[in-house]
């Protein structure tokens, strides 16, 4: 029985779904603990607990279009929270590291499917302004206040009880679950005449845009790696502030990123050719000003700005794919945006590495450079590509 529900209501349904989409963070706030909780492992094993997530997940991701073709979007939300929930707190109640490992796994699968379908569900309902001021508040600042609930959640947790105890903060989307289930409207199924051969009419293919745009995906999240494992390297090697201070440059970031989520879509309104090139220009000048600063005051501007940045980058990749992709595929196109952020995150740390060898640095502001110089390079990149407006992409791909 399809539930009728307000405009406003509507709203708060599609964009509360991307509250778990960073949510597999808690373990990095605990990492220590695990560490010293399993000494018989190799501490990269023990890692894994905080990576594997971000590895699983670009598997559904990948297989999303499919996926939302096959099932409709209240059994993908379903199915997908209660894999997040399930995987997230099994690591409770288990002892053996491999077993912790799988069950995050699990999670990695509920990510995997509910993050391309938080902004799936914005396309399917929202348009034009609207649509992209939902992205950007969804994947933006929505995801970044879940990201900070369940990395203070589970520390506290942890410091309260023990580590594991940490994990129980991923009780707390069944609330989610419960109202989106209950009153988030199934998607009228949309008829898309392109879909299928007609009258000798090619089947709908995905523009090579997206494919473009996805690849820029990868190297973004790459680079972004760079802050994320080396600001607390700077800020504690350079006698610049204490662990706490490291962990609130994180923090900085985070907030830099949850505010721009608030002002995307005007900001994409006012730019609309360039707001991806700006927003990476944003971040990687962030990354610079971290790697020149002298002083913490200085780190935290720089945390704040890239942290912006990426608040408009984000978003921004998945509103250029859903604009640019036809209708009939827009799900598989956020699906490879998804996955891609996945590829980026594990390649990060190789491709620094790879780097850190051939110039003999180590980590620290190398890194930071590293990630402002590939950022700028990338923002020049994509402009001297070419920006073309969604609809005269939209032309090329269904007229050819």
């Amino acid at each position: 029985m399809r539930r009728s529900v307000g405009k406003k209501m509507l709203m708060f349904l599609v964009v509360i779904i991307a509250f778990q989409d960073v949510a597999a963070g808690v373990a990095g706030s605990i990492l220590a603990d695990i560490i010293n909780a399993y000494p018989n492992y190799d501490p990269t094993i023990v890692m894994m607990v905080a990576t594997f997530p971000g590895l699983i997940q670009i598997i559904p991701a990948l297989f999303y279009g499919k996926l939302s073709k096959r099932f409709n979007k209240r059994t993908l939300l379903f199915t997908g929270l209660t894999l997040f929930i399930i995987g997230g707190t099994l690591p409770t109640f288990i002892d053996s590291l491999p077993l912790i490992i799988a069950a995050r796994g699990i999670l990695g699968l509920g990510v995997g499917i509910t993050m391309p379908l938080s902004v799936d569900i914005i396309t399917e309902f929202f348009e034009g302004r609207e649509k992209d001021f939902l992205i950007g508040f969804g994947t933006s600042t929505i995801a970044c206040i879940g990201a900070i609930f369940f990395q203070l959640g589970g520390g506290m947790l942890a410091d309260a009880y023990g580590w594991q105890y940490g994990f129980l903060t991923y009780l707390f989307p069944i609330w989610i679950l419960a109202v989106t289930f209950l009153y988030l409207p199934e998607p009228e199924k949309k008829e898309h005449s392109n879909t299928s051969n007609v009258e000798g009419q090619k089947k709908v293919k995905m523009p090579k845009a997206v494919y473009w745009t996805v690849l820029a995906q990868v190297f973004y999240s790459a680079l972004i790696f760079g802050y994320v494992t080396n600001i607390s390297v700077v800020i504690q090697a350079d006698n610049l502030g204490n662990a706490t201070e490291a962990g609130m440059a994180i923090s900085v970031f985070t907030f830099g990123t949850l505010l721009a989520g608030f002002v995307f879509g005007r900001f994409k309104h006012m730019l609309p050719r360039m707001y991806m090139p700006v927003g990476i220009l944003i971040t990687g000048i962030g990354m610079a000003i971290c790697y020149v600063s002298p002083n913490l005051t200085l780190i935290f501007l720089g945390s704040i700005i890239g942290g912006a940045g990426m608040g408009i980058g984000l978003p921004g990749i998945f509103a250029r794919v859903s604009d640019i992709t036809p209708a009939a595929i827009t799900s598989a196109g956020v699906g490879l945006v998804v996955a891609a952020q996945g590829v980026g995150g594990i390649l990060g740390p190789f491709g620094f590495q790879v780097v850190q060898n051939i110039f003999n640095q180590g980590i620290g502001r190398f890194p930071l450079a590293v990630s402002s110089i590939g950022l700028i390079l990338l923002a020049i990149v994509w402009v001297l590509s070419g920006t073309k407006a969604p609809k005269q992409d939209l032309e090329v791909t269904l007229n050819r």
